[in-house]
């Protein structure tokens, strides 16, 4: 029977070690790291990572006793937490997922680049569409990354009556605020559980995946299919989105 729990628990994520830790504290109730590892036959050092790996997931707490650390599980029912928030994690990254298939399949036309000047120059040829340009999953990080190059791309953009859509993380205020001032320009944003460190630009026949760290990491596709699919998911979150 304790198989078959060790079984469903490394299913869910949980390396060995931290399945026969975590088995072993609920049948000890409080225990320290020897204890542990006595019951769970572990070594001693494999058993305390596996615990501070289990407290970093909100499985396992603990106190100090003399300065010992004794170690308690907390309620099973935080498996479904955890479970939950890989859900989030997968559904989070499955436009990109999808997105590379989508590109196996159309052999579309796929670069990548890193830095803020790659960002700004794939800014600035979107101008030569024409058309809407529509922005998604954008952190607060962005703008501060791309400091003053944003302000002048607005500047550029603006004056050739090119409307552009923003849909920022649930943090954003104040840049939201700021982008609802502008011409042309409109800002959303959605609830924290949306929140991304990769923000989606689509424009004319591109759709463009950045990922938010410093320098940016940019995956840029032309494929008119894939764009037009991405305008519609758009489409979705922006009705979905709160001013």
């Amino acid at each position: 029977m304790v198989q078959t729990h060790e079984n469903i628990l490394v299913d869910l994520g949980l390396s060995k070690n931290e399945t026969k830790s975590y088995i072993a504290l609920l049948e000890l109730g409080i225990a320290a790291t020897g204890q542990v590892a006595e019951k769970s036959k572990l070594h001693r050092a494999s058993a305390y990572d596996a615990l501070e790996r289990l407290q970093a997931k909100g499985l396992v707490s603990f106190h100090l006793r003399q300065s010992i650390k004794y170690y308690e599980a907390m309620d099973p029912k935080n498996l479904l937490h955890l479970l939950k928030t890989k859900e989030q994690q997968l559904e989070e990254i499955m436009p990109q997922l999808q997105l590379l298939r989508e590109l196996a399949l159309s052999q579309s036309q796929a670069t990548i680049s890193e830095g803020v000047q790659s960002f700004t120059d794939i800014l600035y040829s979107f101008l030569e569409y024409k058309e809407p340009i529509l922005a998604y999953g954008i952190p607060p990080i962005a703008p501060e990354i791309m400091k003053a190059r944003l302000s002048h791309f607005h500047g550029k953009r603006i004056p050739l009556k090119i409307p552009m859509k923003h849909i920022y993380n649930h943090n954003a205020q104040e840049r939201i605020a700021y982008l609802n001032t502008l011409a042309f320009t409109e800002a959303r944003y959605l609830p924290a559980k949306f929140d991304s460190q990769v923000s989606t630009t689509v424009c004319g026949d591109e759709v463009v995946l950045s990922v938010w760290i410093s320098p940016p990491i940019l995956i840029r596709i032309k494929d008119k299919r894939i764009a037009d699919s991405y305008k519609k998911y758009f489409d979705l979150l922006w009705n979905a989105a709160e001013k």
